[in-house]
């Protein structure tokens, strides 16, 4: 059942960093009326039309002794297409403690990291203008400074929060910007000493999916994922499953043709490499379009599409039925067995990239020209290309290399660290594949 909880309004300062350019008309309506459309109709004297901003929002965060600073700005086409590097903090607004973001047609939702508030902000006339805020806090939440995964905006009217940490998805409204209710997770089978490692979102044929992985007591990941099945019209699960053969699951890939398949991070590899108790071989599982279950009749396992190669995946689509999966190259950096399985997952030069034809036993193919990478790399998915992003090592810029093209080459520089970089205007909530930060020094947990 979904319990029926209202905030209040909640506000939450920011500063924004260089001129502010506002649509005082716009201003005065900006819950989804005035700039969200496209169509942005110009007044004044002349009696001339506004062009409609043409461009993405880019959210990004600083990370300095001091503490962490996320950033939130619009880049246009121009800037986009013009190949220079581009300043994140630019004319952006400043959120403390740092951000998430979801985007949704023409609006930004920052998830802050140092209070568990979202804040829309719209886009009028090429600016961002800050609107409503709405808090979780009444639920339980002090923070939403999580992975993006764990946010999904289906519609308008309808967004979802997950905290597996409290077993529930918190569902709240962008238009309105009010909490509406949650939805209690009930695990069918008990946990047995596993804790919960993570919670994610991920749509399948018009159902909400949250699902789960664990660690077992020696902080190993669990062959374990439970998933559960939410109707966005009343807010309720109507299926459960789970497997006890395929974990670690923090990956998603969807197929042309709906089906959605669920890969191992790459810890997991790495753990089955060492022999730690309780490890098992990576792998993959699926939902089929229009099901309610997992596909009983599909595991794949990983390490056998790279000749047993420690492998992770699938990482990301790069058109057609083929996405990207990672292997670790043993040739270059043994694996040594005094390291940790976080250690190896740090050694980003010897991880590469394989495309792969989802669903297929045929071993994937190595992608060949990708420049190594020192700092850390993640994948994003932007107009259509899975666009790898190499990271400097001091963290101060990173550059984004569209892995659809053979040989990958880079098309986008940013300072500082981008958490989400999505095209406004587009209907489908638009969400980057992982949030990046610092993780055991300079250094990021890639995959």
């Amino acid at each position: 059942m979904i319990s029926n909880t209202r905030d209040p309004f909640m506000r939450s300062g920011h500063r924004r960093l260089g001129p502010t350019r506002l649509a005082p008309l716009c201003i005065l309506a900006l819950a989804f009326g005035c700039g969200n459309d496209g169509s942005n109709a110009g007044g004044g004297m002349g009696g001339g039309t506004v062009t409609p901003f043409s461009g993405a929002a880019l959210c990004s965060n600083l990370f300095t002794a001091g503490g962490i600073t996320g950033f939130i700005r619009l880049v246009s086409d121009q800037l986009l297409e013009a190949g220079d590097e581009i300043d994140s903090a630019a004319d952006a607004i400043e959120i403390a403690g740092g951000t998430s973001c979801a985007v949704r047609n023409r609006s930004v939702f920052a998830l802050r990291g140092e209070s568990p508030i979202i804040t829309r902000f719209d886009e009028v006339d090429g600016a961002l203008v800050e609107g409503l805020s709405v808090s979780l806090a009444s639920f339980g939440l002090s923070s939403l400074f999580v992975n993006p995964r764990a946010s999904l905006i289906v519609s308008d009217t309808k967004a979802y929060f997950v905290d597996i940490f409290s077993s529930q998805v918190v569902v709240w409204n962008p238009s309105a910007m009010e909490t509406v209710g949650s939805v209690p997770l009930t695990v069918t089978e008990p946990l047995e000493g596993l804790e919960p490692a993570f919670g994610f979102l991920v749509l399948v044929d018009g159902l909400v999916v949250p699902y789960a992985g664990y660690r077992n007591e020696q902080s190993v990941f669990a062959s374990r994922t439970d998933v559960w099945f939410i109707d966005p019209e009343t807010d309720q699960v109507v299926a459960t499953d789970m497997t006890e053969e395929c974990g670690g699951l923090n990956r998603t890939t969807t197929a042309p043709n709906g089906d959605v398949y669920f890969g191992t991070n790459a810890e997991v590899p790495m753990e089955h490499a060492l022999g730690l108790p309780g490890s098992f071989p990576p792998c993959a599982i699926r939902i089929r379009a229009g099901a309610r279950e997992l596909d009983p009749n599909y595991l794949a396992d990983l390490n056998a599409l790279t000749d047993g190669l420690p492998t992770a995946g699938p990482v990301a689509p790069v058109g057609g039925d083929r996405s990207l999966v990672i292997a670790y190259d043993t040739s270059n950096i043994p694996i040594d067995p005094t390291l940790t399985a976080s250690q190896l997952v740090f050694n980003v030069p010897s991880w590469d990239y394989y495309d792969w034809d989802l669903g297929s036993e045929q071993p994937a193919t190595r992608v060949e020209g990708f420049p190594p990478s020192t700092g850390g790399t993640e994948l994003f998915v932007f107009d259509g290309s899975a666009l790898l992003v190499r990271i400097a090592p001091d963290f101060g810029s990173n550059e984004f290399i569209d892995m659809t093209q053979r040989p990958p080459e880079t098309v986008y520089t940013f300072s500082n660290i981008t958490a989400v970089l999505a095209r406004l205007g587009s209907s489908p909530d638009a969400r980057m594949a992982r949030l990046i930060k610092p993780h055991g020094g300079l250094s990021v947990l890639p995959f």
